[in-house]
């Protein structure tokens, strides 16, 4: 890659740098930086790590790379063997960084170790680094017959890893998931071994256990199968396996099984990106579905403001530091259409309004006038709009076809979410209008169309052709005009109009479409604030009819 960006420089609860508009990851003078006309190994990043505090880069020749400001250190781990090839992956952790060596295993290390005060003016650094055991093992060394079955043996090759706060986690080519916590240094004697997660293999006894891939961030993690099962562990969980393994008085029978949302089992999830509180889950047909907590009702799940229209997406006050929970474990989809949301915004406008509407939205919205949530008529309401927003294409999307807003990747970190998302726009535009109701001119002037453009003759068309004399006329004006336009251009008059031109046209092009966009009636326009009735058989008061 010719240039590695970063905006800001995470620190758990702070940010300490941020660059609004991006900013250039540099490398030491000697290391030249690859660009689009120079193909430099040593800085041509193929694989890179996002931590707390630092950000891990693999380069094409196996040089490690770790940046905790603009400028890299070259990781040179004593004792291992790091030559071309031999590293596999980084990972960067909450507080620890690391990466995978091709016979040697696992090793890690502070993510500041590099960055301390004696290394100030050093561009490559030799650092002591800790190894996880028993994860050196290479598949074809591996003696399934060896009754004495090595550390190794009973491990397996190591084949994906993930840092999280204080443990690395790992699966193995037996199918198996393991724990290490990262104390550092590690003891010389008698170090710790890696502590096996064995209530993951519980939960699919129906189907063979097969683990396809392995991710996770700070505090959570989810192991997905070739099954299409997505089983989840968090901090808790590794604390107990850990304990029970460590710990006197501490028994197996109290370790956590896996938490299994069933909205997440054999329904196409590809990935999981996860923050301090919540998740998003990206789908193979493009689509995100957030869940979790939003810490501060700051919008980290992307379906809107708690003081907004989150209440209508099924947002719910948790009671504690003003956050805002989902009442359900389906999940709400995030939604990327600026006209889902003006449905959203149009939707709680009619329910701040007076008359019948105030005793349900009193159930639903927050505010300083309003009584408190009830759970059961928020879940009811983010239950409909889910379900009416899964319409929004409908006439204009095929079965099986991509929609308007496809999401390539999904990102999660602290209280925050972020998505690479494909748009066709000619296809979204297509499902807008299948919600806007054209006014009576428009009908008109669509009826007429192509009724007075063009002369019909005899099945042709003809067009007026002008005299000999016009004709000259305009092909002198046309040179006057030539001439005239190549002399300004000469004294850069013509950019400066042009640049003045293309400012006022967009300009008014903004204006107009915005006080068309505010004229504008959709197909919610007349309709009320929804009566529904809840997941309880309870319906919601009101005297309109109940909104199936």
């Amino acid at each position: 890659m010719s240039a590695f960006m970063t905006r800001s420089v995470r620190q758990g609860r702070g940010i300490s740098r941020v660059a609004p508009q991006g900013r250039r990851l540099t490398f030491p003078l000697a290391y030249p930086l690859t660009t689009k006309h120079l193909y430099e190994p040593s800085t041509a990043i193929a694989q890179f790590s996002s931590g707390r505090k630092h950000i891990l880069g693999l380069a094409d020749d196996g040089k490690v790379w770790q940046w905790n400001r603009e400028e890299a250190r070259l990781v040179k781990p004593l004792h291992v063997d790091v030559r071309e090839g031999r590293v596999k992956r980084v990972f960067a952790g909450w507080d620890r960084a690391s990466m995978y060596v091709t016979g040697t295993g696992i090793i890690y290390w502070p993510d500041d170790l590099l960055f301390r005060p004696e290394h100030e003016e050093a561009d490559a650094v030799l650092i002591d680094t800790a190894t996880v055991p028993g994860t050196s093992a290479l598949h074809s060394s591996i003696d399934r017959e060896d009754e004495t079955m090595t550390q190794q043996a009973r491990i397996g090759q190591v084949t994906n890893h993930i840092v999280l706060e204080n443990y690395i986690i790992f699966t193995t080519t037996l199918n198996k998931i393991f724990l290490f916590r990262t104390d550092f240094p590690l003891p010389d004697l008698n170090p710790p071994e890696p502590v096996e997660l064995t209530t993951f293999y519980m939960v699919t006894a129906d189907v063979p256990f097969e683990i396809r891939d392995l991710q996770g961030s700070f505090r959570s993690f989810a192991v997905f199968t070739t099954s299409g099962g997505v089983l989840m562990g968090d901090r808790a969980m590794l604390d107990g396996f850990y304990a029970a393994a460590y710990e006197a008085g501490v028994t197996h029978a109290s370790l956590a099984q896996p938490k299994v949302i069933p909205a997440l089992q054999s329904n196409s999830i590809t990935s999981i990106a996860f923050g301090d509180h919540h998740f998003q889950a990206l789908r193979s047909d493009g689509t995100i579905v957030a869940y979790g907590t939003d810490p501060r009702a700051c919008g980290a799940l992307g379906l809107g403001l708690f003081e907004g229209t989150g209440p209508l997406r099924g947002l719910l006050a948790s009671g504690f530091a003003s956050n805002a929970v989902l009442g359900n474990d389906e999940g709400r989809s995030v939604w990327f259409d600026p006209t889902m949301h003006r449905w959203l915004a149009e939707m709680k406008e009619k329910a701040n309004q007076e008359g019948e509407v105030k005793a349900r939205a009193d159930m639903i919205l927050v505010g300083p006038h309003r009584p408190g949530q009830n759970a059961a008529a928020v879940t009811a309401m983010g239950d409909y709009f889910e379900r009416e927003g899964q319409k929004w294409e409908d006439g204009v999307k095929a079965e099986g076809e991509m929609g308007s807003y496809f999401v390539l990747k999904v990102a999660a970190a602290g209280w925050h979410s972020a998505a690479l998302v494909l748009v066709d726009e000619e296809k979204a535009e297509s499902a807008r209008l299948m919600h806007v109701i054209p006014s009576e001119a428009e009908k008109k002037a669509d009826a007429e169309e192509g009724g007075e453009n063009a002369h019909d003759w005899h099945g042709g068309t003809w067009e007026d052709i002008d005299a000999p004399w016009d004709q000259l006329s305009k092909a002198v004006l046309g040179f006057y005009n030539w001439l005239w336009s190549l002399g300004r251009t000469f004294l850069g008059l013509e950019a400066r109009d042009e640049r003045a031109e293309t400012d006022r046209k967009r300009k008014t092009e903004e204006k107009q479409g915005k006080d068309k966009r505010d004229t504008l009636r959709y197909t919610w326009s007349d309709q009320p604030f929804p009566r529904l009735r809840m997941r309880n058989g309870e319906v919601m008061p009101g005297e309109i009819e109940i909104t199936e």
